[in-house]
């Protein structure tokens, strides 16, 4: 790797992102650290990966402790971007899996309801 500039560059980016991510671990609550990933670094901004919006959404709110903890340490970084995972994608013909449990039998009866009175409408 050391013969390569680029191959370098990126072994000295993905160092210098972990071990700021050691940081991370310390000023985050464990929790949400556990659910957050180094990603890149470069050009004084680093990205971080969290599992589920919801983390992505806590972590935004870590961001200037940690720009603030981080520069502090001696790391040149102007910029955190927080991204969110996607999941890996499902292989062809695989059931897709359901997000939500159906609704009370009431709830359909009465759209069934609903829609017998539009159709009788158009008709």
């Amino acid at each position: 790797m050391q013969r390569t500039p680029t191959l370098q560059g990126l072994r000295e980016q993905a160092r210098n992102s972990r071990d700021m991510a050691g940081l991370l671990a310390q000023a985050l609550p464990p929790e949400l650290a556990a659910a957050v990933l180094p990603g890149r670094y470069a050009d004084g901004s680093w990205t971080l990966n969290a599992s589920s919006s919801a983390v992505a959404a806590k972590l935004k709110l870590f961001v200037p402790l940690l720009l603030r903890r981080l520069q502090k340490e001696g790391w040149v970084l102007t910029r955190i971007q927080v991204r969110v995972l996607m999941p890996a994608a499902a292989p062809a013909g695989a059931p897709v899996p359901a997000t939500h449990a159906p609704a009370p039998a009431g709830v359909r009866q009465r759209l069934r309801e609903m829609l017998e009175r539009r159709k009788a409408q158009q008709d």
